[in-house]
C-alpha cells in the first residue's frame, strides 16, 4: 500500500450518533489522498456499523485498552497508526467542508516552515441545526502565537500538523483534562511556525455538555501556566507579560465559573 498524504485521526466515544455523518464529510473531500484512523474509546458495534460507510482500505479501526479513557488517550492510541505525511484532527461529531483537506495541504506545500495549520469554523446547534456563527482566530504566526499565550483560539477539528511535531512533544497529555489540545499546542508553540487559514472549513457541532467544562479548566491552571511560560521563552518574548496574560485568563475562568 502507498502511504497516504493525510491521516485523519478521529477519537470516538461509544454510541456516537453523528459518526457516520462525520465520515461522509471526509468521503466528499475534493482532496482524496487520505486515510482515517478511527479510535473507539471502548468497543461499540454501533460505531463499527457507522464506520462501514467508508471502504475498508480507507479506514483503520483501533480500540483503547480501557473504555472511556478520554480523548487524549484515544488520540495517543491512534498516533502510531497514522502513516500520512500530514495529520489532521477531527472530532467524531464535527463536519469537514469539501475543500478542507485540499486547502490545508496546499498551504503546507507552499510553506515548508509551516508546522501546524488551523482554519476558521462555523458553529451549528446539534439539535436544531441552527447556524450559530463563526469561530475565528488570528491567522499570522506572530499574532496567533501571542493569542495562544492568553487562551486557546483553535478548534481541534480544524488543525492539521506535521506528525513528528506531535510525537516529539510527547503526544496528548491525559492528565490535561478538558484542555489536552491546548496543552499540546503550547508544547509545540515556539518549535515551529503556527498559522491559520481565514476560511470556514469545518462545521463545529455545539451541544450542552461543552459549556460545563469551562469551570473545570481552572483546575489545570498550573499546568497551562507552566507550558505558557516555556513557550514564551522559546519564542523570546516577555515572561512578565505572559504571567499577566495568564492571570487575566484565570480571572475570566473565575467569572464564567458555575457554582
Amino acid at each position: 500500500m502507498t502511504t497516504p498524504r493525510v491521516s485523519v485521526l478521529i477519537p470516538c466515544a461509544p454510541r456516537q450518533k453523528h459518526l457516520q455523518e462525520t465520515l461522509l464529510s471526509l468521503q466528499k473531500q475534493t482532496f482524496q489522498d487520505w486515510e482515517v484512523v478511527l479510535v473507539l474509546d471502548g468497543d461499540c458495534e454501533e460505531n463499527r456499523r457507522a464506520a462501514a460507510v467508508l471502504p475498508p482500505d480507507r479506514i483503520r479501526i483501533l480500540v483503547t485498552a480501557t473504555p472511556r479513557s478520554g480523548a487524549a488517550t484515544a488520540r495517543n492510541t491512534g498516533l502510531p497508526e497514522c502513516h500520512g505525511d500530514l495529520l489532521a484532527f477531527c472530532d467524531s461529531d464535527d463536519l469537514c467542508e469539501p475543500d478542507r483537506l485540499a486547502h490545508q495541504v496546499a498551504a503546507f506545500d507552499t510553506r515548508p516552515t509551516l508546522g501546524l495549520l488551523a482554519t476558521w469554523s462555523r458553529r451549528f446547534d446539534s439539535t436544531t441545526g441552527t447556524d450559530l456563527g463563526p469561530l475565528t482566530c488570528p491567522t499570522t504566526p506572530e499574532t496567533l502565537a501571542h493569542r495562544l499565550l492568553l487562551f486557546n483560539p483553535l478548534t481541534t477539528s480544524t488543525v492539521m500538523v506535521r506528525p513528528h511535531l506531535v510525537r516529539e512533544a510527547g503526544g496528548f497529555r491525559p492528565t490535561a483534562l478538558y484542555c489536552e489540545d491546548y496543552d499540546l499546542w503550547l508544547r509545540i508553540l515556539g518549535n515551529t511556525e503556527i498559522a491559520a487559514l481565514p476560511e470556514e472549513l469545518v462545521r463545529y457541532r455545539v451541544h450542552e455538555d461543552q459549556s460545563s467544562h469551562r469551570a473545570k479548566l481552572l483546575q489545570r491552571s498550573g499546568l497551562l501556566r507552566r507550558e505558557k511560560l516555556a513557550a514564551t521563552r522559546r519564542l523570546g518574548l516577555s515572561v512578565t507579560a505572559t504571567r499577566i496574560k495568564h492571570l487575566a485568563w484565570v480571572g475570566v475562568q473565575l467569572a464564567n465559573r458555575r457554582w
